[in-house]
C-alpha cells in the first residue's frame, strides 16, 4: 500500500523509480512518475503538498506540453522523497526546481506546489522520441527549453514549443544546412563562450527580422516545405533562417575580433555581409536596416570583442527583433 503522506509529509518512496531526462520539466517528469505507479496525476500531487493545477488537474494530465509545475523548498523535500532522489539530483536536472524558481516558503513551511496554464520561463519542447526510446522512458518527455526548440544531431530531429500544431517533429534528412547551422552554433558556444551564444542570439534575431519583412525568400520557403510546414507559419521560423543566423553570427564573430570599428571597416563589413544576404536572395535593401542598428551598438572605442571561456566574460549588444535564443545545448 502506497504511504499516506500524513502531516509530515511522505515517508518512503513510491514503488517504481522513474529517472528524470537533463533539462525535463517538472510537470513532464512527475506525470511519468505518477503513471508508472499507476496514480493519476491529482492523486499524486495529494503526496506533494497543497496547490492548484490550473484549477483541473485531468486538463494538466492532457496537456504536459502547455503547462509547468513549481513548489516550494518543502514541496521539493517531498517529492524528492517519492523519486527516491536527492533534492540536489532533482535541481540538477530539472530546470523549474532551482533555487530561483522555487516558490516562496522556507523549509519549515508547509509543502505547496503551483501549476500555472503557461511555465513562468522557458519553453516546453518534445524530447527527442528516439533518444526516449534508447532511455526507455516509454512516455513523451517535455524539456524546459531556452530556446523555442530543441535540435538531436544523433537523430536529425527537430522538435519546437508548437503545442500540438501540426507535425511533432521535423525530420532534417532533407535539410542538411539546418544540421550544420546546429554544428557552428555549437562550435561558437564552445570556443568562445558566452560571447559565442550573444553573438548567435544578436544574428539570430537580425534573421528574425528579415524573415518577418521577406517571409516568401525563396531558399525560406523550400526548407519550410521540406520539413512540412506552411512556409508563413511563424513555428518555421527558427528552422529555415538557422543557416543564415549562424553565418550571419560567423561573420559577426569576424567583425569582433578585428577589432576595427572605424568607418571605412563598418562599411566594408557591412558591404560583404549584403553580398552574403544577396546570395541567400535576401532583399539588401529590406535587410540593412538591422544590420545598421547591430553595427550602432559596436561603434568605435567599444571594448567588447568576443573572449574564450578562459577569459572574462563580456556582454554584447542584442538584435533587434524576435525572441533571443537561449544558451546551445
Amino acid at each position: 500500500m502506497l504511504d499516506d503522506p500524513g502531516l509530515y509529509g511522505p515517508r518512503r518512496p513510491l514503488p517504481l523509480r522513474v529517472g528524470p531526462v537533463p533539462g525535463e520539466s517538472t510537470g513532464s517528469f512527475v506525470n511519468r512518475l505518477a503513471h508508472a505507479n499507476g496514480l493519476s496525476l491529482a492523486a499524486f500531487l495529494d503526496r506533494v503538498g497543497q496547490g492548484e493545477a490550473s484549477a483541473y488537474p485531468e486538463r494538466v494530465e492532457k496537456y504536459p506540453q502547455s503547462t509547468e509545475m513549481y513548489v516550494n523548498e518543502a514541496g521539493l523535500r517531498y517529492l524528492a522523497v517519492l523519486a527516491d532522489l536527492s533534492p540536489v539530483l532533482l535541481q540538477r536536472d530539472l530546470p523549474s526546481l532551482g533555487a530561483g524558481r522555487l516558490l516562496a516558503g522556507g523549509p519549515e513551511e508547509a509543502a505547496e506546489w503551483r501549476w500555472p496554464w503557461e511555465p513562468v520561463a522557458g519553453h516546453l519542447v518534445r524530447y527527442c522520441p528516439s533518444c526516449g526510446d534508447d532511455l526507455g522512458v516509454g512516455e513523451a518527455v517535455w524539456l524546459m527549453s531556452p530556446d523555442s526548440w530543441q535540435v538531436c544531431l544523433r537523430h536529425g530531429y527537430w522538435s519546437d514549443d508548437a503545442r500540438g500544431r501540426g507535425p511533432g517533429f521535423m525530420e532534417l534528412a532533407e535539410l542538411p544546412e539546418t544540421v550544420t547551422a546546429h554544428r557552428l552554433r555549437q562550435e561558437l558556444a564552445e570556443r568562445w563562450g558566452q560571447a559565442g551564444e550573444e553573438l548567435f542570439a544578436d544574428s539570430f534575431q537580425v534573421a528574425v527580422y528579415w524573415w518577418t519583412r521577406m517571409p516568401d525568400t525563396v531558399c525560406w520557403v523550400r526548407r519550410a516545405w521540406a520539413a512540412g510546414l506552411d512556409a508563413r507559419e511563424m513555428r518555421a521560423a527558427p528552422l529555415v533562417i538557422y543557416p543564415e543566423a549562424a553565418e550571419l553570427a560567423r561573420a559577426m564573430l569576424d567583425f569582433e575580433r578585428a577589432g576595427q570599428r572605424d568607418t571605412t571597416d563598418r562599411s566594408r563589413w557591412l558591404a560583404g555581409v549584403e553580398q552574403l544576404m544577396a546570395g541567400w536572395g535576401v532583399d539588401v535593401a529590406e535587410g540593412r536596416q538591422a544590420l545598421l542598428v547591430w553595427l550602432g551598438r559596436h561603434r568605435r572605442g567599444c571594448s567588447r570583442r568576443p573572449v574564450r571561456r578562459a577569459e572574462a566574460g563580456c556582454c554584447l549588444g542584442r538584435g533587434t527583433a524576435g525572441s533571443r535564443p537561449g544558451p546551445v545545448r
